[in-house]
């Protein structure tokens, strides 16, 4: 079951890829459908994306501001839905920045007028995908747990279990246990990411039962701070507690174990490069 899954994971990415492929980046497609204007594109990019922020203006060259910050900015499929826009005909942008410091700003554009698609709802089932995927990270990393604990009991050579079927069925689970850590897929974290305003929202899960410890890095892995037993699952940290734009490393540890290290990345001004 879980191998068709990811089958068909793959089938509706690779499906999107075909309607979003006319606009590679730099390039973006833009459509309003009922009011609601998608942004979507194709990454081609051979060097790594570190950020993309959805821009918008009344005007076409200035007054631009960043509405999103794309929490996956490597996929090769991609896309936002400005759900709200104030006025049907606002012009629509992207900042582009990459691992080497070098960032863009694409040129803008007005929505087309759509009556075909409904890209708003293709741009929602990409993301529940990559949303299920960050699931079945977090059952891997179960998983894992457990089978080093087995593998640890194991190498103390205790008598062999009386009853067969039971060490028959200890091994079918450890086989099935290892399959599914082999096929689930890692992607950014959905735990620790930035909004509009480049704060950082925490997602975390029934943190009042748990002990959770987050601690934050600059890129170069230097420790900031840390926050140990988080005061709610959600909550946001401002900005001005991060020196300065640019990426940083996190780590979340859940009762002692690391859950999840990984990054998130905030705009610092922007400015065109020639």
């Amino acid at each position: 079951m879980r191998r068709f899954y990811f089958l068909f994971t793959f089938f509706c990415v690779i499906s999107a890829g075909s309607l979003f492929g006319q606009a590679t980046l730099p390039d973006f497609t833009l459509k309003n459908t009922d009011g609601k204007i998608s942004v979507f594109w194709l990454n081609s990019y051979k060097k790594p994306v570190k950020g993309i922020s959805v821009q918008r203006s009344y005007d076409s060259t200035k007054n631009f501001f960043s509405i999103a910050s794309i929490l996956n900015p490597q996929n090769s499929v991609n896309g936002f839905t400005d759900s709200m826009p104030p006025y049907n005909k606002m012009f629509y942008r992207l900042f582009i920045g990459f691992d080497t410091g070098v960032y863009l700003l694409t040129p803008s554009k007005r929505p087309e007028v759509n009556t075909v698609i409904d890209y708003t709802k293709l741009i929602q089932e990409i993301n529940a995908l990559y949303e299920k995927n960050i699931q079945l990270q977090e059952e891997k990393i179960r998983l894992q747990k457990e089978l080093d604990i087995a593998r640890a009991a194991k190498n103390k050579n205790k008598p062999a279990a009386k009853n067969a079927k039971v060490k028959a069925k200890k091994a079918e689970v450890t086989e099935v246990s290892e399959e599914i850590i082999s096929q689930v897929i890692t992607y950014p974290s959905k735990r620790i990411f930035t909004d509009r305003d480049n704060n950082i929202v925490t997602k975390l899960f029934n943190v009042k039962s748990n002990k959770y410890v987050i601690r934050f890095l600059t890129e170069d892995y230097k420790l900031l701070f840390e926050i140990k037993n988080p005061p709610d699952n959600y909550f946001v940290i401002e900005k001005v507690h991060f020196t300065h734009g640019g990426w940083y490393q996190f780590e979340i540890y859940k009762n002692e174990f690391l859950l999840e290290e990984n990054k998130f990345y905030i705009s610092s001004e922007e400015k065109k490069f020639k």
